[in-house]
């Protein structure tokens, strides 16, 4: 039996992360092995039996280090966007050096981050190079990122290029939705799904432009704008108070949804539409093309060959798209598809196993409860 910490953003349906952690744990324990989540996202002070809650800094500190010393291997996932997943992500890769171990690093999104990789930053070369080192096996999504991570000194045998989609992704029970989002999708036409969140590299201003734009060709058209933390809702409820009537008719706002949720909602939408360049090879433009759904997706040069692309940044070229693909909907629809989607939870399992397995636990393997 092995023990695994998994950290990261938990549970779903916070993130395309969290959904591919809850579907890892449940492998992991099927296999009969020990997984515990410690839960970093938004909701990771409250109290829940689905995960390990971190109440600050030093509580996160104490907790990896318990782990640590129990015997946990750490399976840590993080990407270049943010400080502050930085700091956490180095933080618990010492702490499994200092227990003897090297943790698992799961590196998410492409080669448009802020933070990575940067080829025209020295500091922050070298500060993620330190990650890189301190982790013993890393997983990306892409072999273009890993490329890019071993750019950084790391030896091409520790980096393993797993897509994080899997097959497991489209195991759904299609769900009732609100009333509210039956009337909006009752109301417009065509009505294109839009996941975002209120930060700068989903483009909001862009988008607002590029939909205002298609609307005076389509004036029945809809965007439905999804996937808000709940600690964004209050300023794009502002952002979209000072809006027009006009514009504000044409948008629906949701919080985020449950994964059956998502996908009920996606696979009644004319098209999925996607701003951020960040993302790499996202799990939610795969589950569209899965489910028969066009995507129109800024190009960060890892989309698929099914999906139409604009320029990032660009609200007329993205009004274009919108328009190429209204008008040439059947011709659109006939190649959007996903064949072959493999089982990469069995596969990032696998391979995560026998990176435990070959580091071993050399503290004695004894249950850990924390709280």
């Amino acid at each position: 039996m092995m023990k695994v910490l998994q950290i990261g953003n938990y549970p779903p349906p916070a993130c395309g992360w969290s959904v591919q952690t809850k579907l890892l744990v449940e492998e992991i324990r099927r296999r009969g092995h020990v997984c515990h989540v410690l839960n970093i996202n938004e909701s990771r002070k409250t109290r829940s039996a689905e995960y390990v809650d971190v109440q600050n800094g030093l509580d996160y500190l104490y907790k990896i280090s318990r782990f640590a010393l129990g015997g946990y291997h750490f399976q840590i996932h993080v990407n270049g966007q943010s400080k502050t997943g930085y700091a956490l992500a180095i933080l618990a890769a010492i702490v499994a050096r200092l227990a003897g171990k090297t943790a698992t690093l799961s590196w998410k999104g492409g080669l448009a981050q802020k933070f990575f990789p940067r080829e025209d930053h020295r500091q922050l070369r070298w500060a993620y190079r330190q990650l890189f080192r301190l982790a013993g096996r890393i997983s990306c999504d892409s072999l273009p990122v890993k490329q890019a991570i071993e750019s950084y000194g790391i030896e091409p045998g520790r980096v393993e290029a797993i897509p994080a989609f899997s097959v497991q992704n489209l195991n759904f029970q299609p769900v009732a939705l609100s009333d509210e989002t039956e009337t909006f999708l009752g109301g417009h036409c065509p009505v294109f799904f839009c996941y975002v969140s209120f930060r700068p590299e989903y483009k909001l201003p862009m988008l607002r432009r590029a939909m205002r734009r298609f609307r005076q060709a389509h004036p029945q058209a809809g965007f439905i704008w999804l996937g808000f933390p709940s600690k964004e809702m209050p300023a794009v409820r502002n952002y979209v108070s000072a809006w027009p009537d006009d514009e504000r008719g044409g948008l629906l706002l949701l919080g985020n949804l449950s994964h059956p949720e998502f996908l009920t909602l996606l696979s009644r939408c004319f098209a999925y539409l996607r701003t951020p360049v960040c993302d790499g090879v996202a799990s939610s433009v795969l589950e569209s093309l899965a489910l028969g759904i066009p995507v129109i997706a800024s190009d960060n040069g890892a989309r698929p060959p099914q999906v139409t692309t604009f320029r990032d940044d660009d609200a007329s070229d993205l009004q274009a798209k919108l328009l190429v693909v209204t008008e040439q909907y059947e011709q659109t629809k006939a190649r959007t598809r996903l064949e072959g989607a493999a089982d990469n939870i069995e596969r990032t399992v696998d391979w995560l196993l026998r990176e435990t397995s070959r580091h071993g636990s050399e503290l004695p393997i004894g249950a850990v409860h924390v709280r």
